[in-house]
């Protein structure tokens, strides 16, 4: 094969799976669960956002990853979704005789890249946040649903950390994250172990030289996310997302 194509980045699935940087190994694996507790639910998730966007008026739920918080929201929403081709493919755009509602991610899981946000935009997956410099995220004022995890950016896709961000109190899981106190507490204390101890571009300044420099190598184009770089080189054509070839840089690293 010719060496300006990257087998180890030829030979993954299509989907973006990024490693535990070994410092966040070292803060995380001496942890245990606690398999007794009854503890009132907290989280430091906002305020670690905020050098990014500002969520303090939203109320803020534990889920399974970003996709749980997904299939949260759509199976109670009654309005049409549309998203931009090539965005996560578990979002299923729906078709129905009402209002029209975009769901966008950003920064994007088309090439990983910033972009402006529809105004029209009620969804929005902030998936890669965490593994960019610092770049403020504006929020239209009719978006009332947000998506986080640290899947991404840290590379803990196993842990299934998530939080689920809504403008009005969910009833449901009021009702099971702050008076039944059910949630998953081995996810919380990974999660809220990384963000104090990590600031939001720790990935980013770490990665981003190596970043330059594979790109530079293979002739791709970086993301902003540190993870991510796209091409239109046909030997990578199956990673397409729109008009681009999506790839994760991570075997790279």
């Amino acid at each position: 094969m010719d060496t300006n194509y990257c087998s180890e980045i030829l030979a993954q699935s299509t989907a973006v799976r990024t490693n535990v940087l070994n410092d966040v190994k070292t803060a995380v694996e001496p942890l245990k669960c606690d398999l007794d507790g009854v503890l009132q639910y907290s989280t430091s998730i906002v305020k670690w956002l905020k050098p990014v966007v500002d969520l303090k008026d939203y109320y803020v739920y534990p889920t399974n990853g970003i996709t749980e918080g997904l299939n949260w929201w759509m199976a109670k929403e009654t309005r049409s979704i549309y998203m931009d081709n090539g965005d996560y493919q578990w979002v299923k755009p729906s078709f129905k005789e009402n209002e029209r509602i975009k769901y966008i991610s950003i920064p994007s899981a088309i090439d990983g890249n910033y972009r402006d946000i529809d105004s029209n935009t009620v969804a929005l997956d902030l998936a890669y946040v965490g593994s960019t410099k610092v770049k403020k995220i504006d929020l239209p004022k009719n978006t009332d649903y947000v998506f986080y995890s640290l899947s991404k950016p840290f590379g803990v896709r196993n842990v299934r950390t998530g939080w689920f961000f809504t403008r009005e109190p969910d009833q449901r899981l009021e009702a099971i994250t702050h008076n039944a106190k059910y949630y998953n507490y081995y996810a919380l204390q990974i999660a809220e172990t990384i963000i104090n101890n990590f600031d939001i571009d720790y990935v980013y300044n770490t990665l981003h030289k190596k970043q330059i420099e594979v790109c530079d190598k293979y002739d791709f184009v970086p993301s902003d996310s540190v993870w991510i770089a796209t091409t239109k080189n046909s030997a990578y054509d199956k990673f397409k997302r729109g008009d681009v070839n999506r790839l994760c840089l991570a075997p790279c690293y």
